[in-house]
Order: C-alpha cells, then structure tokens, then sequence
C-alpha cells in the first residue's frame, strides 16, 4: 500500500506542476473576457451616435472578436452567382442603400461605384469613349438615373461596323519588278 500511495503523491504533484501555469492562463483569460465584454457594452451604447456604415463597422469587429480564436467565424450564406445567359436565373438588383448613390443610368438600381456608374455602366462607358462613341448624356459624375441606356450591337453586327472599309483596288496592274531575257529572243519577259 505504501508504494501504491507514493506514486499516487508522485503522479499529483507532476501534474499540478504541469496544469499549474495553464491554470494561471485560463483564469486570466476568463478576467479579459469580462473587460472585453464591458467594452462591447460600451460600443453598443456608442453604435446610435455613429453612422450607418460606421455602426456596422463596430458590430461586425466586435462579433469578430466575440468568437474564440480556434473557432472559424460564421459568415451568411453566399448567394448563388447570377448564370451568364440572356436574363435567366439573374436575381433582381437590390436597391441601393438612402445613404449610397444610384447609378446614373435610367433604370439601374445599382448603388455608383465610379464616376456616378455601377460597375458594368462604368466598364460600359470604358468602352464608349475608347471606340468614341460615347452619348452626350453619359458626362462624368452624371446625377442618378439621368443617362439613357445605349445598346450596343453584338456579333456580326458589331464586327461590321468595328471594321474599316475595303480599300479600293488599284487601276493600273503593277508594274513588274524583274525581268529575264529569254534565250534567242530579243525582248525582255517579266517573271510576274
């Protein structure tokens, strides 16, 4: 019994000499997570006197920091992406934010990203001006919804127009550029 209770005595003192410091690290960490939950009370009373965006800033920092480090932060569920097609399977463009400006072309309900378009009217005038054919009403920093929209044509039709006329043939043949004389004859024979 006197062996068996001295590798009992043994076994407790190396452990507490191991689990002491993670002891320590667990009572510490419990003492910063109550001042970090008094801070996240202290921002939720500040959220109100900060903007819209600002507010949602703090939120998600302080959800970001809520979660434990070996957890993975849970994120939405991401949309599907929109199938490339003639309009199927799009899903409708939310409206933009009272704070966010909307696109300058009539009927985008798109929030402006660049020079008062959303992305695709932006990369759309991108193209207008590089093939000069860019409308009067399409005007950098354009107000909302005050520009029509211009199709452009696809396929054949827009290979047709971006190619330049043929040039019209020449009158006269060209003229040779050597000649042989042939054996026994006096005059001279173009090779062409």
């Amino acid at each position: 019994m006197s062996f068996e209770k001295a590798l009992r005595e043994m076994i407790r003192r190396e452990l507490e000499s191991q689990l002491g410091p993670l002891q320590k690290s667990i009572v510490q960490l419990e003492r910063g997570l109550s001042s970090l939950q008094s801070l996240r009370d202290v921002t939720g009373r500040l959220a109100p006197l900060l903007g819209q965006r600002a507010r949602e800033a703090v939120l998600r920092r302080a959800q970001e920091q809520a979660t434990p480090p070996r957890a993975e932060p849970t994120r939405a569920p991401a949309a599907a992406p929109a199938r490339k097609g003639k309009g199927k399977g799009k899903a409708p463009a939310a409206a933009p934010a009272p704070a966010e400006r909307a696109c300058a072309v009539m009927g985008c309900k798109r929030p402006a990203r660049s020079k008062g378009y959303c992305s695709a009217h932006y990369q759309k005038l991108r193209l207008l001006i590089r093939t000069n054919r860019r409308p009067a009403d399409w005007v950098d920093d354009a107000a909302p919804n005050s520009a029509k929209d211009v199709k452009l044509p696809r396929g054949r039709a827009a290979a047709r127009e971006r190619q330049p006329e043929p040039a019209a043939a020449p009158k006269e043949p060209p003229k040779p550029k050597a000649w042989v004389r042939k054996k026994g004859g006096a005059k001279m024979v173009s090779l062409h």
